[in-house]
């Protein structure tokens, strides 16, 4: 047992120090997902548990990368409580493997077994997403809540960050003269008694610094916006009980309520923070997933597809080696990943 929490330690060390080589490392892993699938039987569930593993080892290694950068800084940076970052990493996890939890719901119990469990796991992430808007400083649900770290970004900065013990020296000092500090339950910003100006000056404000960002009022049609949204997957379900899998009702259901919480987003646009934005704008990007989603790809977008990678292999040489599978394994990748129940 000692042998292995020395190797796991190691192994942490090693990450710390060496990022840009694992992400190498994690890249190959999710190519060796693409190269199962289709090539052997079973491979859906295979190939999913594959790229699922990789996607955990990312999320995994991204917290070493973040704690060892944390500890160079010599400060914790943790802006909302441990109950909420916990319920984050749940939701994150969860996030990267319910298609391989559906998929072998429905190995194990059928369609009746892959609905309750899909409906289960909806109920929870949405509950969840309701705690974190409520409990944290976020101001939105990203999709993952915990979004992967840039290592690239990671990897200029070591560069140019010069002496590591200057620069780490630097931080320790700014940390010492932060004048506020945040209660880790509320997020609410305290100025610290030291920071107090002289009497003659003080008017009793909250003063904030730059590098420090504390949980305000999140004005009420952007809540109403986010509470949709969050809702949407709860909501498509109980239509898709009702009309049917492959009813427009339920499909025109989920796109009428994407578009109208982004139309609320945009209505009140000059109220949301950067983050909102960014995420607004990932989620615009994200409507175009209606397109391969059924019924609109059963009636239209499938024939348009089978047509263009047809004419592709019969024009160019070399392609078909790669359109004629892709051609076979779309349908598969299309029930499988392209959910309106996600968000």
């Amino acid at each position: 047992m000692d042998t292995l929490k020395d190797m796991l330690k190691a192994y942490e060390a090693w990450v710390g120090k060496n990022p840009d080589v694992v992400g190498d490392f994690e890249t190959t892993a999710k190519w060796v997902s693409y190269f199962i699938a289709g090539r052997i039987s079973s491979s859906n569930v295979v190939s999913e548990l594959v790229y699922t593993l990789s996607n955990m080892l990312v999320f995994y290694n991204d917290r070493i990368i973040e704690k060892a950068r944390n500890a160079e800084k010599n400060s914790v940076i943790q802006l909302q409580s441990k109950l909420c970052y916990r319920l984050k990493v749940t939701l994150t996890t969860l996030e990267y493997s319910e298609v391989f939890i559906e998929i072998s719901a429905r190995r194990l119990f059928g369609q009746s077994g892959k609905w309750l469990v899909i409906a289960l796991i909806q109920a929870f992430k949405a509950a969840g997403r309701f705690f974190i808007l409520k409990h944290s400083t976020s101001d939105i649900i990203t999709s993952p809540p915990i979004a992967a770290l840039n290592r690239r970004a990671i990897g200029k900065q070591r560069k140019n960050s010069g002496d590591g013990a200057a620069s780490s020296t630097n931080d320790l000092l700014q940390s010492q003269h932060s004048i506020t500090f945040q209660l880790k339950r509320s997020g609410r910003v305290i100025r610290k008694v030291e920071g107090a100006p002289p009497l003659q000056y003080r008017d009793f404000k909250l003063h904030i610094d730059n590098n420090e960002a504390a949980k305000t009022q999140i004005p009420r049609k952007l809540l109403q916006a986010e509470y949709l949204y969050i809702s949407k997957p709860l909501i498509h379900l109980v239509a898709m009980g009702l009309f049917g899998r492959r009813s427009w009702k339920q499909y025109m259901l989920a796109l009428s309520i994407d578009l109208y919480s982004i139309h609320l987003y945009r209505q009140h646009r000059d109220l949301m923070s950067k983050q909102q934005k960014l995420e607004l704008s990932r989620r615009c990007i994200n409507i175009m997933y209606f397109l391969v989603r059924s019924p609109f790809y059963d009636s239209f977008t499938k024939s348009r597809l089978e047509r263009i990678l047809d004419f592709v292999a019969t024009s160019v040489p070399i392609a078909k080696v790669v359109a004629k599978p892709l051609k076979d394994y779309i349908p598969t990748w299309q029930s499988t990943y392209f959910y309106l129940w996600s968000t």
